[in-house]
């Protein structure tokens, strides 16, 4: 069995007047030996440091990265402006700097694991069912980890979350099994969007498609 988790960085549009020190930044969370990738033009250059301020890799245009040791590094991004005055493209597109906070912690949801022990009726209370799913937790230190999280749902017309059933559970290298308690409840036909968030408090999306 192979999980692989992508994770994608969007770019945020924002002016930016260069007469002010009021660059913009942005600061992420993920996991040590996940891909970090970030899109940008042909033309925009970028570095990465370590918190020592060595540089561990540099280039211009789409950055993919693996950082296989947790830490902080920083991602500075190289803007080039068109100073043409009549060009109204001259303003910053993307963030000067990315806080990238690698954490010695790793947890994916195997969502092919993901069984309800009652099938969900629309329009119908949920209480009573249960959702079971595999997550994959391993440590950079090889150390266990307390996870204590419940889900939410996304979707019109969805009031549904679920509930650790137990207050924590201590999670080990390899396999865990979480079980959750519904509450709530959806209309009929609905697609949900079931959001986990693993260890880091990092969401991981699970579509549910209700096809009564």
């Amino acid at each position: 069995m192979i999980l692989t988790l992508f994770l994608s960085v969007s770019s945020v549009f924002a002016q930016h007047n260069e007469n002010t020190n009021n660059k913009r930044e942005e600061s992420i969370t993920l996991s040590y030996g996940l891909p970090f990738s970030y899109s940008l033009d042909t033309y925009t250059g970028w570095d990465i440091k370590n918190d020592a301020g060595d540089v561990l890799s540099s280039g211009s245009g789409n950055i993919n990265e693996v950082f296989s040791k947790p830490g902080n590094y920083g991602v500075s991004i190289h803007e080039k402006h068109n100073h043409d005055s009549k060009s109204s493209c001259d303003h910053d597109q993307y963030p000067s700097k990315i806080t990238v906070k690698v954490s010695p912690l790793k947890m994916v949801f195997d969502f092919s694991s993901i069984q309800f022990s009652k099938k969900i009726e629309g329009g119908q209370p949920t209480e009573g069912i249960m959702v079971t799913v595999n997550a994959v937790y391993s440590s950079y230190n090889n150390i266990s980890a307390d996870y204590h999280h419940g889900f939410t749902t996304a979707g019109v017309g969805t009031s549904l979350s679920g509930r650790l059933n137990k207050d924590k559970v201590s999670l080990k290298n390899g396999i865990n099994k979480l079980e959750f308690s519904l509450e709530g409840s959806t209309t009929k036909g609905n697609n949900i969007m079931i959001e986990f968030k693993d260890i880091n408090d990092q969401v991981q999306p699970y579509t549910l498609t209700e096809k009564n």
